[in-house]
Formats: structure tokens, C-alpha cells, sequence
């Protein structure tokens, strides 16, 4: 554990805390007992949520943007297309904040992930249309395919003493290691962190979770929305000198900390208004589930409309929702083949499929019957609008 690690999140269970998810479940199946997966818990729980902040979501964009400039010295903002990191962008650009890099990772071998249809869609041609506009910023189009093949050594050289599973996030995902193993492969990246340079490579994570129960507007942090953006392994091994993940939206940060507030107050003050306008019930966008209410649908164009209403002067890429909640969708081309690496990882995937030793998990899956259901998200403590 590292001070600087448990900005990412991290399992108390007892005495002990851990940042792995699969550790988790493997103490509480050796001695059951309460456990909570704490998001920052003390600095997120220091604001009031109830009082929405006077500035608009545009002036807070940009204070946020400002701050990341201000706190470091290289800035490297990673790049999608989608709605959250265009948003994010354009908080840099419109208010003439200067980029350092602006990078979009990819496979030269994917042919099949929803990443290879959106870049051929929309991305690859964002990019090189920003590319002519913005002399001044470095644009990196970074094929990490050969980080693939040697993801298993790069692990064992970090000495972690860790079993295998236990670095990986909630999913399986090679591409998330292998992201989070960049700052040792990519060498300008190198050089710069061995010159002393601050650098943050910036994330558009995320949209507000928001829920509606017991007449309460809830919102709470999601484990899987976080190692779905920066793994176990990386928390083990941040010693406050390679670097930092910067959620643009969640970070534990003043700037950041307000817009979540603002985003949930705007969506809160619109669905409250449709609901005494309509019948039709428009909170329930997706289906109540006992405990936890009715939550708004993330990527629905209402909600979108109010994060992000300057994007939608822009065409974007609709990703479909893939049965892929452990293995990854940025890892087909690579999920058991014969590449390099590639059967290391498939056997880890089938021990837990097959392995009686891992049966303990089975009550943290969807349907208690396999991983490929997807865990049960972890969430934090209650923050009530």
C-alpha cells in the first residue's frame, strides 16, 4: 500500500486494506467479516453536497483544467472521441490552456474491439483535424501492441510479491496493465520523469453515478468505473514518482469535487422538473432495484445534454454494450491466441473458471455463477444531493 496509491480507492476489510478486489475476496472467505471500499472518503465527505455551486459547468471545466496545469509540468490527456474526453479537451482548448500531448493508444492488430470501429469512425479523423489546427501540441497516435507480448515479464520485474491475480483489477483486462506499464516502455515519457518533470496523463472519468430512492437523490463512486482506468498493480507500485492518473471528473481534487456537485445538482433539478410535468415516470431510466432505486442512465441523451451540451455539435460513435465485463473489449485481438503472453493470461482466466480454490468468488458475481456475469459493483458511502 502507498500513500500515494490510495487516491485510486482502496478495500478495508478488518486491519487490513488492500487494493485488490480478488484479495478481498480471498481474506473475507478465509475470516467473513464487514468490509467497504473507500473512494476518499474523508475528502469528498468534507463538502456539502446539498448546496449546488454558483458557477456554471463551463467555468468549472475550466478551473479544472487550469488546476491540472498549474500542478504539473507535462500533461499528456488521453484521447477517445467519446463525449467525456472531448468534453474534457475542449476545457483546455476553448479557454486557450495549453496541452503538452494528446494521445490515443491502439492496437495495429485489433480488427474487431468497439475502440477499432470507433477510432475508423470518428477518432482517427478528430484527431488528425486537431492535429493541423494545434501546431504547438504533440499528438501521439501510440501502438502499444508489442507491450502486449511482454506484459508477463514487465509484471515479474516490478518484484511485487503479489499473486498474479491480485494485480489486475476487477477485470482481466492486458490492455489496462499494459497502460498502466507505459510510463516504463514509451521514452520520452521515460526521460521526462527521469529529469524530475511532473506528468499526468489525464482521463475523462467520469459521468455522475446518480440514483433516486426513499425520495433522495444519491450519488456514489463505483469500483469498477475506477480499475476499469488505473489498475491494483499501479497503486502497488506508485511511489509518488512515475506519475499520476488524473480522472478529470473524480479526482480527489477542489475543482473536481464541484463539478460532481454541479453535475448532480443539474441532473437532479431536470428530472425533478420532468417528473412534475409528466406521468411517464422519467426517472426511471433504468429498472428500480430493491436498496439501491432507480439510476439514471449515464450515456442517455438527457442526461448528456446537461454534462456535455457543446458536444453535440459534433458527430460521435455509439459503442455497443458487450458481454465482455472481465476480459475487455480492447483485448479480443489478443485474448487467447498464440501470441506472445497471451496463454499465461488465458490460464488464469480458466483457473478461475475451473479452479474449486476460487468457488468463494461466486457470491460477488451477477448471477453467483461465473465471472463472465460481471462483479458486483463495490460503491462508496452515500452522498445525498
Amino acid at each position: 500500500m502507498t500513500k500515494f496509491g490510495d487516491r485510486y480507492g482502496y478495500y478495508q476489510i478488518g486491519d487490513t486494506k488492500t487494493y485488490s478486489r480478488y484479495e478481498l475476496m480471498d481474506i473475507h472467505y478465509a475470516s467473513p467479516q464487514p468490509w467497504k471500499w473507500d473512494y476518499n472518503d474523508n475528502f469528498f465527505s468534507s463538502y456539502n453536497w446539498n448546496i449546488e455551486p454558483h458557477e456554471t459547468l463551463g467555468e468549472l471545466y475550466k478551473k479544472r483544467a487550469e488546476q491540472l496545469r498549474r500542478d504539473y509540468d507535462y500533461l499528456i490527456l488521453y484521447y477517445s472521441g467519446g463525449h467525456d474526453s472531448v468534453n474534457m479537451l475542449n476545457a483546455f482548448l476553448d479557454n486557450n490552456i495549453p496541452i503538452d500531448e494528446i494521445c490515443v493508444r491502439y492496437s495495429k492488430i485489433d480488427t474487431v474491439s468497439e475502440q477499432y470501429k470507433e477510432l475508423q469512425t470518428i477518432t482517427w479523423d478528430k484527431f488528425d483535424r486537431l492535429k493541423k489546427k494545434h501546431k504547438n501540441i504533440v499528438f501521439r497516435k501510440l501502438d502499444y501492441t508489442d507491450y502486449f507480448f511482454k506484459w508477463y515479464e514487465d509484471l515479474k520485474s516490478l518484484n511485487l510479491n503479489k499473486e498474479l491475480i491480485h494485480m489486475f483489477g476487477i477485470s482481466l483486462s492486458i490492455n489496462r496493465l499494459v497502460s498502466d506499464l507505459l510510463f516504463k516502455n514509451v521514452d520520452s515519457w521515460k526521460m521526462l520523469l527521469k529529469s524530475g518533470k511532473k506528468i499526468a496523463w489525464v482521463s475523462g472519468v467520469d459521468k455522475p453515478t446518480i440514483r433516486f430512492n426513499n425520495n433522495e437523490w444519491i450519488f456514489n463512486f463505483h469500483d469498477a468505473l475506477i480499475q476499469w482506468n488505473v489498475t491494483p498493480m499501479w497503486q502497488m507500485i506508485d511511489d509518488g514518482k512515475i506519475g499520476t492518473h488524473e480522472f478529470f471528473y473524480w479526482a480527489p481534487q477542489h475543482e473536481s469535487a464541484k463539478i460532481l456537485i454541479k453535475q448532480c445538482h443539474l441532473i437532479k433539478n431536470y428530472y425533478n422538473k420532468q417528473e412534475k410535468n409528466s406521468s411517464s415516470k422519467t426517472i426511471n431510466d433504468n429498472p428500480y432495484t430493491r436498496g439501491y432505486g432507480y439510476s439514471i442512465d449515464k450515456n442517455g441523451l438527457p442526461l448528456l445534454n446537461i454534462l456535455y451540451p457543446k458536444n453535440f455539435s459534433e458527430n460521435f460513435f455509439v459503442m455497443d454494450l458487450l458481454n465482455l465485463h472481465v476480459l475487455g473489449d480492447r483485448d479480443q485481438w489478443y485474448i487467447n491466441t498464440q501470441l506472445p503472453g497471451s496463454q499465461i493470461h488465458w490460464q488464469l482466466y480458466q483457473s478461475i473458471l475451473n479452479d474449486c480454490e476460487k468457488e468463494h468468488y461466486r457470491p460477488w458475481y451477477k448471477d453467483k455463477k461465473t465471472i463472465d456475469s460481471g462483479f458486483h459493483n463495490a460503491i462508496s458511502k452515500n452522498y445525498i444531493i
